[in-house]
């Protein structure tokens, strides 16, 4: 039979990666961001620090918290199986579409096309390479679409999951539920028009959201760590 037990290396694991997970949480929201006013400033993107690491830290930012999910969702999969089995696959999904946005970034972006437009000397190739960078942000915008969806419905179910716990738990779940509700109203502004959030999301996400959010990952590391030695 399956035992908890038997999976305690891939909870250390977890819990490791949940603190990574507060860590690039934390970077990406307290770093500054790059000022590029105009279609030139933007060029010069491909070259800056600043602006390729964070994209770095966006492209590890999903990796490390997808693990610590699933090893939260391994904790909680035998009392709410249904939960954790379709709350996972959101997350799996939100990960692996943040990937490929920032592959695209990194990449087709900032390797090929930024680079090749201000190399380029031909007038007909440069205005390809001008539509192809501007076409970056309808690209990048259908993955954003699918981001916060699946991140949101993702969280909200590991929260209702997980508010069910009898400890303190509970208050993780609280804070995946906000999260989760956060990203789908979110979600339902940019999308469906559902201007009338834009003050509440706004303050959420001045306000609450990055603070509660890296305490949210540290918070499920403990717990993961607690879980583990009481199995163990």
């Amino acid at each position: 039979m399956w035992k908890l037990s038997s999976c305690a290396t891939f909870l250390k694991i977890a819990a490791v990666c949940s603190l990574l997970g507060a860590t690039t949480t934390a970077l990406l929201i307290f770093l500054p961001q790059t000022p590029a006013p105009d279609f030139e400033a933007q060029l010069l993107l491909h070259n800056n620090p600043l602006y390729l690491t964070k994209l770095w830290i966006l492209f590890l930012h999903p990796q490390f918290n997808l693990i610590a999910s699933l090893g939260l969702g391994l904790l909680l999969l035998k009392q709410r199986p249904w939960a954790i089995a379709i709350g996972s696959l959101f997350l799996t999904c939100w990960a692996y579409t943040e990937l490929r946005q920032q592959a695209y970034l990194i990449d087709a972006l900032n390797q090929l096309w930024r680079p090749a437009y201000l190399a380029e000397t031909e007038e007909g190739r440069r205005h390809m390479y001008q539509t192809l960078i501007q076409g970056i942000n309808g690209i990048n915008d259908s993955h954003y679409f699918v981001v916060i969806y699946a991140f949101g419905m993702g969280s909200l179910l590991f929260g209702w999951s997980m508010i069910q716990e009898q400890n303190w738990g509970k208050w993780l779940g609280g804070g995946l539920i906000f999260i989760g509700l956060l990203s789908i109203a979110s979600f339902g502004r940019y999308y469906l028009g559902a201007h009338f959030l834009n003050l509440p999301i706004d303050f959420s996400y001045r306000w609450i959201y990055p603070y509660l959010q890296p305490l949210v990952r540290i918070g499920i590391a403990v717990w993961i760590y607690e879980r583990f030695l009481n199995i163990s």
